[in-house]
C-alpha cells in the first residue's frame, strides 16, 4: 500500500477528498480549517472545488461566490471525469449543485420551484445525478437529474 499526500490549491493551508473514480481520479476541496460542519461533513472552509489526476490539480471554478458561505467542493466524479458537487453564488448567502466538465466547466444545475439551494453528490458514467434540494427552512429533497 502506498499513500501520498494531494496537494492543495495555491498555498492553501487546508484540504479534504470526497470521491475517487475507477481510474484513480480524486475530487474534493481546498481552504482553510474551520469547526466540523454536519452539512458538509468536514472541518473545512471550503474554497476550491478540485480535481486531482495523475499528480496535479485543477481548481474547478465557481458560481460566483468566494467559498466563504456554505463553500465551494466536490463531492464525487465518474469515470468520464464529470465532477458533482456545490458551489456558493454571488454574496456567499445562497448555494447550488453543479456538473463540471473539461468542455464546459462548471455549470449550474439550480433548483425546482419552491426550493432555494441545491447540492450534488453523486454521479452515475451514464450522467445521472443524485443530491438534494432545499426550501428556505432547510427541509431537504432527494433528486436525480437524467440527460435525455
Amino acid at each position: 500500500m502506498t499513500r501520498s499526500k494531494l496537494p492543495t490549491f495555491r498555498g492553501d493551508p487546508d484540504g479534504v477528498a470526497f470521491g475517487i473514480n475507477d481510474n484513480g481520479d480524486v475530487v474534493g476541496a481546498s481552504g482553510d480549517c474551520a469547526t466540523f460542519s454536519p452539512d458538509t461533513l468536514s472541518n473545512l472552509q471550503a474554497l476550491h472545488a478540485l480535481l486531482w489526476q495523475e499528480g496535479t490539480v485543477t481548481d474547478l471554478g465557481s458560481l460566483g461566490g468566494t467559498g466563504h458561505g456554505m463553500g465551494i467542493l466536490a463531492y464525487n466524479l465518474n469515470d468520464q471525469d464529470q465532477v458533482v458537487g456545490l458551489s456558493d453564488l454571488p454574496g456567499d448567502t445562497t448555494f447550488h449543485a453543479f456538473l463540471w466538465t473539461k468542455q464546459t466547466g462548471m455549470q449550474d444545475l439550480g433548483t425546482l420551484p419552491g426550493d432555494v439551494t441545491s447540492a450534488a453528490s453523486g454521479i452515475t458514467n451514464e450522467s445521472q445525478v443524485v443530491g438534494v434540494l432545499l426550501d428556505a427552512s432547510f427541509n431537504p429533497t432527494a433528486f436525480l437529474r437524467r440527460t435525455v
